[in-house]
């Protein structure tokens, strides 16, 4: 089993990002058995560069529950998965970090479609989510959205799956 997931954060120093939205959909290898996609206040200010990128601002989130209200949902939605992202280490490492806030420890299995399409699509001129996206025509809506992006990881992370397959 897999969780596709994606966050966006609220940028700052390293290690002290927050997570203002996080997509995430369960996979079985076939389909997807299981959908979550929320605004996250991040109890801090969000950059100015994050706002302008992803188009979430303070306002949006002044009303939203923290990480702390979904923790224990989201820990179980990724129990027991293979967590698969687009440069899925910092996902990974800014979910570490968001449930060691809270006191929780929380550790899995990462795969990184960067990582697998490199291996398996060596020529490609970019593995920028939205360059590699655009060279399989897998369509990804609100770039820099975190459930948009998560889909469209999904749909690059079929494609490695059946180029490994058939090779």
């Amino acid at each position: 089993m897999f969780a596709i997931i994606d966050t966006e954060t609220s940028g700052g120093k390293y290690n002290e990002e927050s997570i203002i939205e996080i997509g995430i959909l369960i996979f079985d290898g076939k389909v997807i058995i299981k959908t979550f996609q929320s605004l996250i206040n991040p109890e801090k200010k969000v950059d100015y560069f994050v706002q302008r990128l992803t188009g979430i601002t303070d306002k949006d989130l002044k009303n939203c529950k923290s990480f702390s209200d979904y923790s224990l949902e989201i820990k179980k939605l990724l129990s027991n998965k293979i967590i698969v992202g687009h440069n899925v280490s910092y996902d990974y490492r800014v979910l570490k970090n968001e449930f060691k806030k809270i006191g929780l420890d929380f550790k899995a299995d990462t795969l990184c479609t960067i990582e697998l399409s490199k291996k398996n699509f060596p020529d490609l001129k970019s593995y920028k989510l939205k360059k590699i996206c655009d060279h399989f025509n897998i369509e990804l809506n609100n770039h820099h959205r975190a459930f948009d992006d998560a889909k469209a990881t999904l749909e690059l992370f079929k494609i490695n799956r059946k180029f490994e397959k058939n090779n």
